[in-house]
């Protein structure tokens, strides 16, 4: 007699797992993470006080949770502890997004929330989030999507990836307001705030459907520990706190961000100087290309539209060819011909905008 193959869930095989790739070898703008001279000294200055015991013992969150409450403005019953976004957003759709049986997406949406709603069988409806050329934001679809759906999970970005266009704090609010009135929970992934000194955690207070994803891979240069927190009503992280998904979190990457958490003003001057970069950055290549224009963003990259739908995968390609990883968004909804690259120093930014003149 055969033997029955185990049962899978049918969902999970129309999926694909791919491991990350290996670009030490270019200069990785691609990927958005904290590449600054300053940041460099601040982790070898904290991870100088890692100590043996937060390798070899297991981890103790709730200091952590404390702390980052505390500098959110939120209590410690409103936060749990992720290992990584991406761990946070597996959490909020097998927690919220399953029972409900909907996912509503302002696009452009990270793709990790279609992948695990993919996973789970879960529907998704894609609402525009930009609209024109160049693209700006336009919340008009989401608004009579989630005025017409039932109750489900809405996310968002805010600043917007790979737009880094910003919606603003109070129009969030007449968002989390309409969410309210329809039953569903609003999503908010605010991974590259810190940058336009903007922040969702205050909301929780009047919208306890709200709920804020808050990345430390980016802002923290700790894409490499594997670190996020996520906050919203003490209810609601009561709820998601079953998942345990804190048991994922490590020592080392507690010890990490305990370790930065004492050196805030540093960290609030490495964002700033980002966001100088970024701007002395994008007025030297439109200084070079002036029919190119500048999206806006706030983040840590700078967003150009460059031409008609193509150019933007045309220059990826050419920077590739000169060791530089950047990301064309031709594919992306409503950012044809646009090129989004992340901030490094104001050297290597410098050599990008030199290979941009002279080969776009």
């Amino acid at each position: 007699m055969a033997a029955q193959r185990f049962a899978f869930r049918r969902s999970v095989l129309d999926a694909r797992w791919q491991a990350r790739g290996d670009y030490r070898a270019v200069l990785n703008l691609k990927s958005c993470e904290m590449q600054h001279p300053w940041a460099d000294e601040l982790l070898d200055d904290v991870l100088a006080e890692v100590q043996v015991r937060d390798i070899r013992s297991y981890p103790y969150h709730v200091d952590l949770m404390r702390l980052l409450a505390e500098l959110n403005g939120v209590d410690t019953d409103s936060v749990v502890l992720t290992a990584g976004s991406c761990s946070a957003i597996a959490m909020t759709v097998d927690g919220l997004a399953e029972p409900a049986g909907l996912l509503i997406a302002q696009e452009p949406v990270f793709d990790s929330w279609t992948y695990y709603a993919a996973l789970r069988g879960v529907p998704v409806s894609r609402t525009a989030g930009l609209v024109g050329c160049p693209p700006t934001l336009d919340t008009r679809a989401l608004r009579v999507a989630m005025s017409a759906s039932p109750p489900a999970v809405v996310a968002l970005t805010n600043p917007g990836n790979p737009s880094g266009l910003v919606i603003p704090l109070g129009e969030i609010a007449d968002l989390a307001d309409l969410a309210r009135q329809h039953g569903h929970i609003l999503v908010i992934d605010e991974c590259y705030a810190a940058f336009s000194g903007l922040s969702h955690t205050s909301l929780i207070a009047s919208y306890p459907n709200i709920i804020v994803l808050q990345s430390l891979s980016k802002a923290w240069a700790l894409a490499g520990a594997r670190l996020a927190a996520v906050f919203g009503a003490p209810a609601t992280i009561d709820y998601l706190r079953r998942f345990r998904t804190d048991s994922a979190v490590s020592a080392t990457a507690v010890a990490l961000a305990h370790g930065l958490s004492t050196r805030l003003e540093r960290l609030r001057m490495i964002w700033t100087d980002v966001a100088a970069i970024r701007n002395e950055f994008t007025e030297r290549v439109l200084t070079d290309h002036p029919r190119w224009i500048d999206v806006g963003s706030v983040a840590n990259f700078a967003t150009l539209w460059i031409g008609g739908p193509g150019e933007g995968l045309r220059a990826e390609k050419i920077l590739w060819e000169h060791g530089i990883r950047v990301r064309g968004l031709d594919g992306v909804p409503g950012m044809a011909g646009c090129l989004r690259i992340s901030m490094a120093d104001r050297h290597d930014m410098i050599r990008v905008a030199d290979v941009m003149r002279d080969r776009i």
